[in-house]
């Protein structure tokens, strides 16, 4: 095998030299967490009774382990705690936005929280070189949120974290990232977008001088990443993560190619999203992981909800770490005349729309499409029927200018019904 950094870390980490070996070891790795969540947790022990650890031999073998959940997660989340309180460095709880559902509550030891800083370690030294500032558009101020663990592992490289958090004032933030010299972003995509279109209409002199920006904690549409690097000058990566997975999941090589798995901490597999049937690589369907070495809270075959595609074939950069291709939405659907993924590449195809929200009620989809300036109403209209993402629905039309974003930002959009996510 032979790739970037983050190949180089993970075989170095795991002492593999080839794939075969890497996939031995995370077997061997997959009947340990077994057997130790057993021991260690009330969900795991009651969900685990029956299986045989040593069957789990190779991947044909993970059926042999139950699929876990997001709604399992918030009716017992405690009882999948594996360590005593007094070992857990960060609880997150995540509230599911729009509903009165339970929040999930996610637990990491400091260990746990240290393998996340040695990702993003080795996953940003696929785009900056040492000594550059990087700017983070992510929560930071919190010891051990995603901002401070990437912050961290930026002084490794070592580069300059300037913590800005996220973007409510598209103008601000931008004179901020110049101000401070930045040759990177990390932010989410909307956001970044909103400051790409931002940055476009100033005179050339003020405008940044990026080298690479890096986007994250939502997926992002190839049509939105194409105009973010048409509009800033620069390439653009993308990250896949999940609070659940420590934040940290797979980063994007100058390959393009889909996003690297950290496969020393993280087994993926895709499942048809109704059946729960293990699907080949290459074949869209519900990305679901199991990670390998976590102490507090470890995670059997989660079903993310997340949509995407898995390949295993040699990247372009010589890797042969796993890739993720994210494909956004989500596995259950909130009307299925309507894909998230769709309408993203039909609106973020336009020129000056920077963010939307959507919902379906009857036979009516009641679009708010956003930008710096209202976008024009014709070329979205045209764009949604070419795409066909509407499905013959009645399109409301609305197109409203951006006054900033509220929030932090990090709830993945997503389609609702009788309301929408406010922006």
């Amino acid at each position: 095998m032979s790739g970037g950094p983050l190949e180089r870390w993970v075989l170095a980490d795991t002492g593999c030299k080839d794939r075969a070996a890497l996939e031995a070891w995370q077997m061997a790795r997959l009947r340990e967490t077994v057997v130790y969540a057993r021991e260690k947790s009330r969900f795991y022990a009651e969900l685990l009774r029956g299986v045989d650890p040593s069957c789990l031999r190779a991947r044909a073998d993970l059926p042999l382990l139950p699929l876990t959940t997001a709604e399992q997660l918030r009716a017992r989340g405690g009882d999948w705690l594996c360590c005593a309180a007094s070992r857990v460095g960060r609880i997150v709880t995540l509230k599911t936005s729009g509903t009165t559902a339970e929040p999930k509550r996610v637990f990491f030891t400091e260990s746990d929280l240290e393998r996340t800083v040695d990702f993003f370690t080795h996953g940003m030294r696929e785009l900056i070189a040492p000594g550059e500032r990087v700017g983070i558009l992510m929560p930071s101020e919190q010891p051990g949120s995603v901002g401070d663990l990437l912050a961290r592992g930026l002084a490794r490289i070592p580069a300059e974290a300037v913590k800005l958090g996220p973007v409510t004032d598209v103008a601000a933030t931008y004179r901020a990232l110049r101000e401070a010299g930045c040759g990177c972003a990390v932010g989410i995509p909307v956001q970044v977008l909103g400051l790409a279109c931002y940055g476009a209409a100033l005179p050339e002199p003020e405008r940044l001088r990026l080298r690479s920006v890096l986007l994250s904690a939502d997926a992002a549409h190839p049509a939105l990443v194409k105009r973010v690097g048409a509009l800033l000058g620069c390439p653009v990566f993308t990250h896949f993560g999940m609070t659940e997975l420590g934040y940290g999941g797979a980063v994007e090589c100058a390959a393009h190619r889909g996003c690297h798995v950290r496969e020393n901490d993280l087994l993926v597999e895709v499942i048809d999203p109704e059946t729960g049937a293990p699907l080949p690589p290459g074949q869209r369907g519900e990305l679901v992981f199991t990670t390998l070495r976590r102490e507090a809270m470890p995670f059997l075959r989660y079903r993310s909800g997340d949509l995407g595609v898995l390949r295993t074939e040699r990247c372009g950069c010589g890797s042969r770490l796993a890739r993720v291709v994210p494909e956004g939405g989500r596995a259950a659907r909130t009307d299925e005349r309507l894909s998230l993924w769709e309408l993203d590449g039909a609106i973020f195809s336009c020129d000056g729309a920077v963010d939307f929200c959507a919902r379906a009620e009857g036979e009516a989809l009641y679009l708010t499409v956003f930008g710096l300036e209202p976008p024009d109403k014709g070329a979205l209209r045209a764009a949604l029927l070419a795409s066909g993402a509407a499905r013959g629905l009645r399109v409301e039309l609305e197109c409203r200018t951006l006054r900033g974003f509220s929030g932090t930002g990090m709830d993945k959009r997503a389609l609702t019904k009788g309301g929408g996510r406010e922006t």
